[in-house]
């Protein structure tokens, strides 16, 4: 299992990646970039054991409206907890300025699957213009704005980076 997430606590934002073993509870925990090993079990549902530098520690989480209740011992902290894929994905589609013309980068790693258009097409608003395979799901990249395409950055077989240039519009 692993999963990216971003973890806001008290107005600061830090990418969370966890990584490892459900079953056995190892796991790698990344947190900006410094990687640390855990065992965590849960102790009953919302309630964790997590052994962390040879130390123990008894975390409570609590969904509330809010967010995450974080409770370890006496303090509490509230956590707003954000899948980083679904950010991503939604910034890759959030609506811009302009009226047309575009720029349309990787919200994800994958592989380019088909390239729906041709330098030169013009590209209505809302229209796929490029399909992305990441984790053996389909994606398709759809212009904002609309547009001529000016360049296509990727061809069919690619393998992509997040924000990695696939498409530009004019």
């Amino acid at each position: 299992m692993k999963r990216e997430l971003i973890v806001t606590a008290e107005g600061r934002e830090r990418v969370v990646v966890v990584d490892g073993d459900v079953e056995s509870g190892q796991v790698k925990v990344t947190i900006d970039g410094v990687v640390r090993e855990a065992l965590a079990r849960p102790i009953r549902p919302g309630t964790w054991s997590i052994i962390v530098d040879g130390r123990q520690h008894l975390v409570d989480l609590d969904k509330r409206r809010a967010g995450v209740a974080a409770s370890i011992g006496a303090n509490e902290v509230m956590l707003q907890v954000e899948d980083a894929l679904h950010r991503r994905l939604a910034s890759a589609t959030h609506v811009r300025e302009r009226a047309s013309g575009e720029t349309l980068r990787a919200p994800i790693a994958g592989k380019v699957v088909k390239v729906l258009v041709a330098v030169g097409d013009v590209v209505a608003p809302h229209t796929p213009v490029i399909v992305l395979e990441a984790m053996k799901m389909e994606n398709e990249i759809v212009s904002e704005h609309g547009g001529t395409v000016k360049a296509i950055h990727k061809q069919a077989a690619q393998a992509v980076d997040t924000g990695d240039l696939l498409v530009e519009l004019t």
